[in-house]
């Protein structure tokens, strides 16, 4: 299993108040779920060709605790599984120190162009 980890900083933009998805300042769920899918793109951008690229296809996310806006937030990435071009993984997401939301996450290479023709 390969893991790896990613930083971000909650923005104003990122609350659940200016997403729509709540009415609070803290970090929304789906600005959450952007960064778990981040995380794993990245992760993944390290073993793709040029004209490749990867797309979410699932993810099931259990958020447990809130964050403030300019709360350091790290997301980190297992790869469970690889089989051709579907990626799984496990993720944890953390407030400093503190376990703010786990779930699991998979991705498809894709190639770019046979992809976008599909539009």
């Amino acid at each position: 299993m390969t893991t790896y980890s990613k930083q971000f900083t909650v923005e104003p933009e990122n609350t659940a108040q200016m997403v729509g998805s709540g009415d609070l300042e803290v970090l929304a769920t789906p600005a959450l779920i952007a960064m778990v899918e981040n995380t794993a793109r990245d992760f993944l951008r390290q073993e793709l060709t040029e004209g490749e690229t990867s797309v979410g296809t699932k993810i099931d996310t259990k958020h447990l605790r809130p964050s403030k806006v300019g709360a350091e937030i790290t997301v980190k990435i297992t790869q469970e599984a690889r089989i051709k071009a579907k990626a799984d993984f496990s993720f944890e997401a953390y407030d400093g120190a503190e376990l703010i939301a786990v779930g699991t996450h998979q991705r498809v290479v894709v190639a770019t162009e046979i992809f976008l023709s599909k539009l």
